[in-house]
């Protein structure tokens, strides 16, 4: 499980915990558009949906971090990272309350410095065509985008397609990574 904390001045990338459970379903209840974002989550988003949810990112060898402020605690979103050892996949989700305040930016970034330290060679993301933000995220943190792909989300019925986005370390300016505090 990712039992390390990644801290920024404004937020601490934290291991999951089953009692994120009751604000992931606040956060994220029957709010359809930003379910379909997700892998894996049924709509509604219900307690026992969540918890088995997080129950799966919580297991030994999980890579996925609750996002949350750094002045209360308070449950933001999710960042996770995994597949490949060397060019991972990354995503992430912050509550729609949160949007447009930089935390998926930073958080991003924080999840950025971190895995280049593993010794990986880059990250790889993905977005749907109509979610310009994720995207802008992404390229602010030096992804580029490489095309356009088909990846299987039964939420939204089964195959769909989506923009393939790559950031490689050999190319990337580390400086522009927040400089995590572990």
């Amino acid at each position: 499980m990712a039992d390390s904390v990644l801290r920024s001045s404004r937020l601490a990338l934290r291991p999951l915990r089953m009692e994120d459970a009751e604000r992931f379903v606040a956060l994220l209840g029957d709010d359809r558009e930003a379910i379909l974002q997700m892998s894996h989550m049924p709509y509604p988003c219900t307690p026992t949906a969540a918890e088995e949810w997080i129950a799966l990112r919580t297991q030994p060898g999980a890579t996925t971090y609750a996002i949350a402020r750094v002045d209360d605690d308070a449950f933001l979103g999710v960042i996770g990272f995994g597949g490949l050892p060397e060019m991972p996949g990354v995503g992430y989700w912050i509550g729609r309350p949160y949007w447009d305040r930089g935390y998926a930016t930073e958080a991003l970034r924080l999840v950025i410095a971190h895995v280049r330290r593993l010794g990986a060679k880059g990250l790889q993301a993905e977005t749907f065509p109509e979610n310009p933000a994720s995207a802008r995220v992404l390229a602010k943190c030096g992804f580029r985008e490489r095309g356009l792909g088909r990846r299987n989300y039964p939420a939204r019925g089964g195959l769909v397609e989506v923009r393939v986005h790559i950031l490689h370390f050999a190319t990337h300016d580390a400086s522009r990574d927040a400089d995590p505090k572990s």
